[in-house]
């Protein structure tokens, strides 16, 4: 269909337009201009799935015809086919790959003018016009590109949405199970095996058993507040507990983890970590080297919990050994060595743990980016080594709106100096005058740099220019002939009101920039006509009157500029309004489904850790008020008996938890597309 059109148009207004260029075209050029106009529409056909292609090919035939036949043999069609094929390679493919190839097709145009042109300045002149015809014209479709990705984007959030539910149950599962581990298995086995040593060690070392139900007592009143707030369901998973104590010491939340908090140092939150369990008399020594600074809030998250698992494991398998924490910042890495030596060979703790540690480390490094490795020491005992990945400061990338806003900064420089370019100016001056002509130009446009970030500034910088402009010609200071290449560099206020518009505090704003560029521009017409002696005397009354009657239909011609601001603002607006509607649906989303999660985990917890938690708690908190030796020695071991229960009970709940994980995540698999 595309190329009937197009051979249509030809045929039609072919002829017109050799008669206004007052080219003589035979039949043999008319016929080989359709050929050349037919070959180019059928590679035009192809433009969407090779739009690199279709645009080599069809510059590549606007040549050879520009070369060999008149400039009306192929018009219209080859004088938009250029556009058309540049435009869909700029909608199909980057931003890189659509500014290369409007870069081959201006060299292509610049080498035919070089051969056509009556002097060099004049194929200089072309080329630059030829350039900023091809610069909007790729701004235009990598705008339409973009406008298209986000669509797909948004319909593809969308599309996923309903995978995401089930998704969403077992990543919340998943950091339960987690948190669970690290923050009451953690202070759990602590519990049961400084009970245990205690016990074992009661007859020669007394002074031991209050210390056990001291330390017993206090982590399990960590344990008690930071499930709860771990749950944090609407009625408490537990009734009646005692009362909360502090958070875990050293731990960077209250709940035991670094979710939710920004950037942290590693270092500051290991360290009472480690100072935590030196009071249960495990030798811990942390050092640390490179550049200590804040890191992002999922690897201190992933890192504090591989310190946390490690100490755990190491007063599990291998109590009383000296255990070495080392934390080495690197350049674009952290790295994290955890060691401990071989212990007495009582491992009496082993039980305790429930197989997760080691893999559920390694999921966590994972999920931060980084590697783990786990396995014995050279010199025996244990080693943790993970490495994380940091990243870098970004660097500001010049970008697709950079290189939009140069290319109109170009367009409103590079346009009104056609004026004064050979062979036949328009307006005649010095090298120096063109000098200072060129800065006037770029003082006007360069405001246009600054369009997105501050719409406002960038009119007002635009509309100074011209007031001082005029004011410059009124008192002799510029020619007056210099105000035509002006008039070309109106586009420049053009830009600047449809940016007030798209990106300005309001699209009323954006009305009030295009009076006042109307106003401005009245003024240089005043300023006009005040150095025509033909209207001399000039009076106050056409200084006031001049800009209005002039001003008015400057700002009409400005106003579809508004317009088109106002009508992107309008539709970027409506996609944000989309897309906040569609996030907030899925948050409520997500919301129901994490606190159904969290009741599930709730009442697990009440059942396999909550109660012998208060068990444990207040038969300590019994004995250390009061009661006899004889009394603190059956507590503790009623205290380690009830820390091994909770342990085991939460092992189950967790093994219960990844088994509903694996069904679901069959059941979202089976059901994918």
């Amino acid at each position: 269909m595309l190329p009937l059109v197009l051979l249509t148009a030809q045929l039609v207004a072919g002829p017109g337009l050799a008669a206004m260029l007052d080219e003589s075209v035979g039949v043999r050029e008319r016929v080989l201009g359709l050929a050349a106009g037919a070959a180019a529409a059928l590679a035009l056909c192809l433009r969407r799935e090779r739009p690199a292609a279709v645009l080599g090919v069809t510059v590549l035939i606007v040549a050879v015809t520009d070369l060999a036949l008149p400039s009306s043999a192929g018009a219209p069609v080859l004088w938009a086919a250029e556009f058309m094929a540049l435009y869909s390679l700029a909608v199909h493919r980057r931003a890189r790959t659509a500014v290369t190839g409007g870069a081959l097709a201006v060299a292509v145009a610049g080498l035919v003018a070089a051969v056509m042109a009556a002097s060099p300045l004049e194929a200089l002149a072309i080329t630059a016009l030829t350039a900023a015809c091809y610069a909007a014209v790729i701004a235009f479709g990598q705008l339409r590109r973009q406008r298209v990705g986000r669509r797909r984007r948004l319909a593809a959030r969308l599309d996923a949405a309903e995978r995401e539910r089930a998704l969403l149950a077992v990543a919340e599962r998943e950091r339960l199970a987690r948190d669970l581990h690290d923050v009451a298995g953690h202070h759990l086995s602590a519990v049961a095996v400084q009970t245990a040593a205690a016990i074992r060690l009661a007859d020669r070392r007394p002074e031991m058993v209050a210390e056990a139900l001291d330390v017993a007592v206090g982590m399990g009143r960590e344990v008690l507040a930071a499930l709860n707030r771990l749950v944090d369901v609407v009625a408490r998973p537990s009734e009646g507990t005692p009362s909360e104590g502090t958070p875990s010491e050293g731990g960077p939340s209250e709940d035991g983890s670094t979710r939710g908090l920004p950037d942290a140092d590693l270092a500051a939150l290991v360290s009472p970590l480690c100072a935590g369990l030196a009071r249960l008399g495990i030798p811990v020594s942390v050092t640390v080297s490179g550049d200590s600074r804040a890191l992002p809030g999922e690897t201190v998250a992933a890192a504090y919990g591989v310190v946390q698992e490690s100490l755990t494991n190491a007063m599990r398998h291998a109590m009383g050994a000296p255990v070495t924490v080392h934390v080495e910042y690197r350049t674009g890495a952290l790295d994290l060595l955890v060691c401990n030596e071989k212990g007495e060979g009582w491992n009496d703790g082993a039980e305790l743990g429930g197989g997760r540690g080691v893999e559920g480390m390694r999921s966590r490094v994972a999920e931060a980016g980084g590697t783990l490795r786990a396995g014995p020491a050279r010199a025996g005992g244990w080693s943790i080594h993970a490495i994380f990945p940091v990243p870098r400061r970004p660097r500001r990338e010049f970008g697709w709106p950079g290189l939009v806003d140069l290319m109109a900064v170009a367009l409103c420089v590079g346009l009104p100096l056609l004026a004064i370019t050979p062979p036949a100016p328009v307006v005649h001056t010095s090298l120096l005058g063109s000098a200072v002509l060129a800065g006037l130009l770029s003082a006007h446009a360069l405001a246009l740099w600054w369009r997105r970030r501050a719409p406002v500034a960038a009119l007002a910088a635009v509309a100074g220019v011209d007031v001082l402009w005029a004011g410059l010609t009124m008192a002799d200071a510029l020619p007056v002939d210099w105000l035509p290449v002006l008039a070309l560099s109106w586009t420049t206020e053009a830009i600047a009101v449809y940016s007030l518009a798209a990106y300005g505090p309001s699209a009323v704003a954006g009305l009030l920039g295009t009076a006042a560029a109307g106003a401005a521009g009245g003024l240089l017409a005043v300023a006009a006509l005040a150095a025509d002696p033909a209207e001399e005397p000039f009076t106050a009354v056409d200084a006031v009157a001049g800009p209005v009657f002039f001003g008015l239909p400057i700002a009409l011609a400005v106003l579809p500029f508004w317009a088109w601001g106002a009508v992107v603002r309008s539709g970027r607006s409506r996609s944000r309004e989309w897309e906040r509607s569609m996030a907030e649906a899925v948050a409520v989303r997500t919301g129901h489904i994490v606190r159904a999660e969290r009741y599930q985990a709730a009442v697990g917890l009440r059942g396999a850790v909550f109660g012998h938690t208060v068990r444990l708690v207040r038969a300590g908190e019994s004995a250390l008020r009061g009661g006899s030796a004889g009394d603190r020695r059956a507590a503790l071991t009623v205290v380690a008996a009830e820390a091994r229960a909770a342990l085991a009970g939460m092992r189950d709940l967790l093994e219960t938890m990844e088994a509903t994980m694996d069904a679901t995540l069959d059941a979202a698999a089976g059901a994918r597309p």
